[in-house]
Order: structure tokens, then C-alpha cells, then sequence
């Protein structure tokens, strides 16, 4: 293997560190603020962007945080449009009592 090669291969895992340090970091960010369906859905993404296993090496060592993130991500990406749609009538009064706020 040529330094060329392997400095590739360093550059793509250090990529791929980056990925699931993302998705972690937004899967857990979706979690706090309760509508942040656009973070689930880029935690989804860099975590499979981590986790895909080309262009190689695959992640070893920080995998677990991108599993995390990806766990975190979908919980959020499903919890959160099924409580709108059952909780939709709720919403619709809150709404109806804030515009007569203003």
C-alpha cells in the first residue's frame, strides 16, 4: 500500500468519524427540542453515511456512536407525527386560542 493510498484511507475514516459524531450529536439534539424533525432526519443520514460500508475502510471504532444516533433519529422521526396525528384536535384548539391572542 502506497502513502497516497493510505493517507485516502485515513481521510475517508476520518470522514466517516465525523459522520457518527454528527448523527450522534443530532440524534440527541432531536430528542430535546420535541419538533426537530429536520435533525432526526440528517442524524438518519450521517449515520448511514458512517455506517455504509464503501468507499472503505469500514468504521470500527466510533460505530456504536452512529448506531446510537441513527436509534435516536428514527425514535424521533416516528414518535413525533404520530403524537401530532393523535393529538391533532389539541393542537388545532391551541392554535385556534393563539390566534385569539393576538
Amino acid at each position: 500500500m502506497t502513502s497516497n493510498q493510505s493517507s485516502n484511507l485515513d481521510g475517508v475514516l476520518g470522514q466517516k468519524y465525523a459522520y457518527a459524531a454528527a448523527a450522534l450529536w443530532l440524534g440527541i439534539i432531536s430528542c430535546i427540542h420535541a419538533f426537530g424533525i429536520e435533525k432526526a432526519i440528517l442524524a438518519i443520514v450521517f449515520a448511514w453515511l458512517a455506517l455504509r460500508p464503501r468507499p472503505e475502510p469500514p468504521l470500527q471504532d466510533r460505530r456504536v456512536w452512529a448506531k446510537v444516533g441513527l436509534v435516536l433519529g428514527l425514535i424521533q422521526f416516528i414518535i413525533v407525527p404520530t403524537v401530532v396525528i393523535w393529538k391533532f384536535d389539541m393542537f388545532r384548539q391551541l392554535i385556534a386560542a393563539l390566534e385569539q391572542l393576538q
